[in-house]
């Protein structure tokens, strides 16, 4: 009954939206729909041999999707399982398997997973595999690509044309595997592309390997909504019409990786389908390359934090311009492309701007104060929420024991207010927003960036 009930609902809200001359055009601010409700846990089981398989289940509104996915992530277990090396100890630093399920809504019905299944031995990542479904949640009628783009449309030139340029942007110093590139730009190959569709972007996913020999990230190759809508489907232009339903909300996490609390909140954005953006220090990263690596293969967008936590205005324009040298040598051999924006610490744009830095540099427009011991998580979500407007980049700290927390109960939240919640690169992709070198960006509500007027 509860499924019929939400599909008459769901059907009563596509009239609404598409015959104006039935309804007046509902603003955006819809809460989380019931068919887009997943629950997410993970159990960890100890082998013989002691190493680790962590395995993460949903259970989301359509049983056949949750069978399905089940049967896809056992099938990862019971065959890269027994691969599995001989723990050298019993810490988080032996082998390990980790078979997660990312999942991601956009529109009214459609949701996206991605099943990984990651291989690490002492924290370095050896294999990664990848599978990604994409439905209707309210009849569990599977979505393909095919379905996406019209079928002689010029949606697929778009799709070949991203796809290799993304690839070729990985690995500046390496070639990739020209005959495995050709095979997946030819129509069949396209046609057969691990995507997932997400609050303003289709990602396509690419096992690295494949292309680059003993690299075993993904590569994301982002497709943003107002670039391909006018190739799209009808209905794929009606559920990735995000700004008609929801409005948007960019969650940036300064200062990490560290190794307890951006675990923690990774597997809390994790549980809850949620993408946001890392601004990481660059001399963290060579200690924390697994996590690196992770808060990109799970989707969120990894920027610059500088390459040191240290005060610009005390630094020569030779020394701040050198921070992204040193930021970019240390993120390339970990994820095999840099950081495209970057957040100086303490907000000290001015600086970086007279300097030329040479980075699109994102502030904020709500900060939560998470580094303020005396304040409680509760205290801090009774000042925010009355902050929130459209469009707003909101900023916290990974580094913080409060924060993981905080984070879950924040997006809980948002996500009933009716906010739909995106990287920074989707944040600005809505408006059509380029972001230029040496530019400060604080927002982005119908295009405007400027800092917010209380």
């Amino acid at each position: 009954m509860r499924k019929i009930v939400c599909m008459l609902l769901t059907a009563m809200m596509l009239v609404s939206l598409c015959v104006p001359a039935l309804a007046e055009k509902m603003e955006p601010g819809m809460p989380l729909q019931e068919c887009h409700k997943v629950t997410s846990v993970k159990k960890d089981t100890t082998q013989k041999n002691k190493s680790v398989i962590r395995l993460w289940t949903l259970d989301t509104y359509d049983d056949s999707v949750d069978a399905e996915l089940a049967a896809l992530t056992q099938e990862y277990v019971d065959r890269l399982g027994p691969t599995l090396q001989k723990a050298a100890n019993t810490t988080s630093k032996n082998s390990r398997l980790e078979v997660e399920v990312r999942y991601s809504r956009t529109g009214l019905t459609w949701m996206s997973f991605l099943v990984q299944a990651r291989t690490t031995y002492h924290r370095q990542l050896i294999g990664q595999e990848i599978t990604s479904r994409t439905y209707d949640m309210t009849s569990g009628e599977r979505i393909y690509l095919t379905d996406i783009f019209e079928a002689d449309g010029e949606g697929w030139s778009i799709l070949r044309n991203a796809v290799e340029a993304k690839v070729r942007e990985y690995f500046p110093e390496e070639q990739p595997d020209e005959t495995v590139l050709a095979a997946l730009l030819t129509d069949e190959g396209l046609r057969n592309l691990d995507f997932t569709l997400h609050g303003m972007s289709m990602v396509i996913h690419i096992p690295a390997g494949s292309l680059y020999a003993g690299k075993n990230t993904l590569i994301e190759v982002p497709l943003y909504y107002p670039d391909i809508r006018p190739h799209m489907a009808m209905k794929a232009v009606m559920e990735t019409d995000n700004l008609s339903y929801y409005k948007t909300v960019a969650l940036t996490f300064d200062d990490g990786p560290n190794r307890t609390n951006t675990t923690v909140m990774l597997n809390n954005l994790l549980e809850m389908g949620t993408r946001a953006t890392f601004f990481v220090l660059g001399n963290r990263i060579k200690d924390n390359a697994d996590l690196v690596q992770r808060e990109h293969d799970e989707g969120h967008a990894v920027a610059s934090h500088n390459y040191a936590h240290g005060d610009v205005s005390k630094m020569s324009g030779t020394a701040i311009r050198s921070q992204k040298t040193k930021f970019d040598a240390a993120c390339l051999p970990v994820l095999g492309i840099s950081a495209r924006f970057a957040r100086v610490p303490y907000g000290l744009y001015p600086q970086m701007i007279k300097a030329k830095g040479g980075m699109p540099l994102i502030q904020w427009s709500v900060d939560t104060y998470d580094w303020r011991e005396e304040r409680s998580n509760a205290t801090i979500l009774k000042n925010v929420k009355k902050q929130f407007t459209d469009g707003d980049i909101v900023l916290m700290h990974d580094i913080k024991d409060r924060t993981p927390k905080l984070a879950k109960a924040l997006i809980e939240w948002l996500q009933e207010e009716g906010y739909m919640i995106l990287t920074i690169d989707e944040l600005f992709a809505k408006d059509g927003v380029v972001l230029q070198e040496d530019v400060v960006y604080f927002r982005c509500e119908d295009g405007v960036t400027t800092i917010k007027q209380r």
